[in-house]
């Protein structure tokens, strides 16, 4: 079988051949004028038969190629597309749960702070009933140092008393009724 391309190549053959033969014979083929309307049948019985290889086979052929290639670009381009979409969605996640994360972060950190506190409070609670415990019994010991000194002073005076007695009447002083001016003295004041 014979395709067009096969049949457009003879003729082409046959006209190139027999254009140098006469070339060869008659001078310069431009020049003769002669040969003009043959060579314009030629070229349109050549134009005709490539215009109909080419609108047949080649045209569709590049057309077709034309269409996959488009086909395969607008393809990557929905795919990219999509994986644009599923980045973006995949970003919000990702933000959402850093977000929700600093969230939980700052919760735990309030919660902890106000354990801190809580516990800061009790213990200054708990140390500030021991101080007071403390405070209290240093009170009391005072209070009983307090006591044993003026007993003390209540002893030296009675002894004081009696010798500042002995020494102004010459005489050893009664101690029962030298300690009964003294109480009188000291509930006085």
């Amino acid at each position: 079988m014979r395709t067009p391309v096969h049949s457009t190549l003879a003729a082409l053959a046959v006209l190139g051949t027999s254009g140098a033969a006469e070339a060869a014979t008659e001078g310069m083929p431009q020049l003769n004028v002669h040969d003009f309307p043959p060579q314009i049948v030629w070229l349109v019985i050549t134009f005709v038969v490539l215009y109909l290889v080419m609108s047949k086979a080649a045209i569709p052929a590049i057309s077709d190629t034309l269409e996959k290639r488009q086909a395969k670009i607008q393809g990557d381009l929905d795919a990219a597309e999509k994986a644009s979409e599923e980045t973006r969605a995949l970003v919000a996640a990702y933000e959402k749960r850093l977000a929700d994360a600093r969230d939980e972060a700052r919760r735990l950190q309030r919660e902890r702070v106000e354990a801190d506190n809580a516990a800061a409070t009790a213990r200054l609670v708990e140390v500030g009933q021991r101080l007071g415990a403390k405070i209290d019994e240093a009170e009391k010991r005072i209070a009983g140092q307090r006591a044993k000194v003026l007993e003390g002073i209540e002893d030296m005076a009675h002894d004081v008393a009696a010798e500042v007695y002995a020494k102004l009447a010459g005489q050893p002083a009664d101690k029962a009724a030298l300690g009964t001016k003294i109480a009188l003295a000291k509930g006085g004041r």
